[in-house]
């Protein structure tokens, strides 16, 4: 409904543009010159000008040309009409003049639009920076604060092991400005990749999440009922429709072992990754007035980040529910039960290691 609204109001704008453009034109022709017209044809000039403020510095400029041309066109058609020399050095010379003096407006409005233009580019990358593309476009239609609830997403914490006790060694220059610098570059290459979500860094520790779900209303019962038709053709197999995501958490951590080995090489040192992931239910969403970032709440990430500080160096330490949702990928993985063990907060769980075989 928004795409076909937007596309309706691009063809209204452009058609308004046009009878701005070609009104005034139509006019001077029809009245028989500059001088019987009372030079109508000035009026075109808001055209590019809108064009400018309400479009883009681009399309303005088109309109621009095109309303320099007609000017030029019918600079000729007042000549060829002239009766008298005097007649047409007069309205030679009116036009050249209207002509400048529009130039040099235009010019100035063209290059205030265009740095206009720059600076929101930079803006908006900026915040897509910051939050998802699909909570922006929320937040610009007035949906504020989001709270959404999602079942079933992947949870990944990691942490860098020793980290800690390095910072009060190492020159930070080197520690945070080039060895983490490197580790958070390469992490939020591979979230990009593997079409996951990075929710943000505290300290040296990293949290992804996959399966979250940013549409609005309509869309979500859109997916879901194309979701459901899905699931009619396919055959019956564990968590069916949101079963990618977790296998996708499962490769990142596989390749987050591998980049930490890279960059441990590059810069001669032995950090370890100690990863622990979770899936469940949350609450995702923007809350506050300042400095608000998109985040998840609930038990879930709890655990996720439980399943971590409990976990055991260059491994990745499941859930239960966890491990039922990649019990499968043992071609990449050898999986090892831990039994039930004491977590903090949780009381007991049964847990499972995984290795990367690769």
């Amino acid at each position: 409904a928004n795409g076909v609204c937007i596309d309706a109001y691009d063809i209204y704008v452009e058609c308004q543009l046009g009878l701005i453009m070609a009104c005034p034109f139509a006019v001077h022709v029809a009245l028989g010159g500059v001088e019987n017209s009372g030079g109508v044809m000035l009026w075109s000039f808001l055209c590019p000008m809108g064009a400018a403020f309400f479009r883009s510095a681009k399309e303005s400029l088109i309109w621009f040309y095109i309303y320099m041309s007609t000017n030029a066109v019918l600079l000729a058609w007042d000549i060829w009409n002239a009766k008298v020399q005097s007649e047409v050095i007069s309205q030679v010379y009116f036009l050249m003049n209207i002509m400048g003096c529009m130039g040099v407006v235009y010019s100035a409005v063209f290059l205030f639009a265009r740095e206009l233009e720059r600076e929101y580019t930079k803006s908006e990358e900026v915040l897509l920076n910051i939050l998802p593309s699909k909570i922006v476009k929320r937040i610009k239609r007035g949906e504020f604060p989001i709270v959404d609830h999602v079942s079933g997403v992947t949870i990944l914490f990691a942490d860098l092991v020793g980290f800690t006790k390095a910072s009060a060694e190492l020159h930070p220059n080197f520690l945070i400005g080039l060895f983490l610098r490197d580790i958070f570059h390469a992490f939020d290459e591979l979230v990009g990749k593997h079409g996951l979500e990075k929710i943000k860094t505290i300290g040296d520790a990293y949290m992804v999440v996959g399966g979250l779900d940013h549409s609005d209303g309509e869309e979500k019962n859109r997916r879901r009922r194309s979701s459901m038709e899905l699931m009619d053709e396919l055959p019956s197999h564990g968590d069916s429709g949101d079963h990618h995501h977790p296998t996708s958490i499962m490769m990142l951590a596989h390749d987050m072992f591998q980049e930490l080995r890279r960059i441990n090489k590059k810069y001669n040192l032995d950090f370890s990754l100690r990863i622990g992931i979770h899936k469940g239910p949350v609450v995702a969403g923007v809350l506050g007035l300042k400095r608000f970032t998109y985040d998840v709440w609930g038990d879930s990430v709890n655990t996720a980040s439980r399943m971590e500080s409990n976990g055991l160096p260059n491994l990745i330490h499941l859930s239960s529910d966890m491990y039922q949702a990649v019990d499968g990928l043992t071609n990449d993985f050898e999986f090892t039960c831990c039994g039930k063990i004491q977590v903090k907060g949780k009381g007991e769980m049964t847990t499972y290691l995984a290795r990367p075989l690769r």
